[in-house]
């Protein structure tokens, strides 16, 4: 049976920029003009008598009809795509944009046991901490932590975060810790991006905040993780990154005392590449190993 398929070229050409949310980018990608790419579109909406892309005052949206159109094309291509991989034993690209925190302490040490399960898939990370442009990172999805508030429709929660109070131990060994007026001993370690996080947390635990010491402030959760390590002070950090130096007794937890920040680590995947089957597996992937992670 003879296929009615439309002009592949036009296919390529409505992808790229339903992809790139832009005409001007989808060109740059496909090295041709953009007066020729706005042809292969128009000739594929001519071919579908359907307004697949609208333009406004900002730039370009898909229609309804150019949203369900992109989906099947996605998982049309991504096939094509694997397939071909599979038969020139070509990897496939995963590029990640994650915490710099959680990709350092966390994640890496565990993609060895993702690649021995997914061999064919190549993993690239890239790090951030703000909000997720895809088109400038060109990743396929992206980890973000944000507050409960903040988060947005267009995220899925991984999980909730949730801070304790860890020191190491060789801190404690002089300076046993009973109750919290105790760790006005210490140096507290700060967080310039939740400089609030301590006054959260005596509040939290009826304590007043006024007589404790404040050490230098750590952008990220890396850094104020290895300040601990090297006995500067006391830290509030989430568990799932802790928890195995906690296990391990490289660093303890005085008065088992934890907060929830209202904060939470969120996934992030572009519309265009959910169904791809290496994010589809990646992120089953990753929710399995958070919830195996004991905490």
């Amino acid at each position: 049976m003879r296929r009615h398929l439309p002009p592949l070229n036009a296919i390529k050409a409505f992808e790229a920029v339903a992809r790139q949310q832009s005409f001007t980018a989808a060109a740059v990608e496909l090295c041709v003009s953009q007066s020729a790419v706005s042809k292969q579109v128009a000739r594929l909406e001519a071919h579908l008598q359907l307004r697949l892309i609208e333009r406004h005052a900002k730039g370009i949206r898909l229609s309804k009809e150019g949203e369900a159109y992109l989906q099947v094309l996605t998982e049309a291509l991504d096939a094509i795509d694997q397939a071909s991989a599979r038969l020139s034993n070509a990897p496939q690209q995963l590029r990640i944009d994650t915490l710099p925190s959680l990709s350092s302490i966390w994640l890496i040490p565990r993609l060895k046991d993702f690649q021995k399960r997914h061999p064919g898939i190549q993993v690239e990370l890239v790090t951030g901490d703000g909000p997720v442009d895809f088109t400038a990172s060109e990743a396929d999805l992206a980890i973000r932590c944000f507050s409960d508030a903040a988060a947005g429709n267009h995220t899925q929660l991984l999980l909730t975060e949730r801070l304790h109070l860890v020191a190491s131990p060789a801190l404690l060994e002089s300076r046993p810790v009973e109750r919290l007026s105790d760790l006005k001993q210490f140096t507290l370690l700060r967080q310039t991006t939740r400089p609030d996080l301590w006054q959260q947390f005596f509040q939290h635990w009826h304590e007043n905040d006024q007589g404790f010491t404040y050490g230098f402030a750590s952008q990220h959760f890396f850094m104020t993780l290895q300040s601990v390590k090297e006995g500067i002070g006391m830290a509030l950090l989430p568990d799932f990154l802790v928890a195995e130096q906690l296990a391990s007794g490289e660093l303890c937890a005085p008065l088992n005392l934890s907060l929830d920040s209202g904060y939470g680590y969120y996934l992030q995947i572009p519309t265009h590449k959910r169904q791809q089957l290496q994010v589809r597996q990646f992120s089953h992937w990753l929710q399995t190993q958070l919830s195996a992670t004991d905490y």
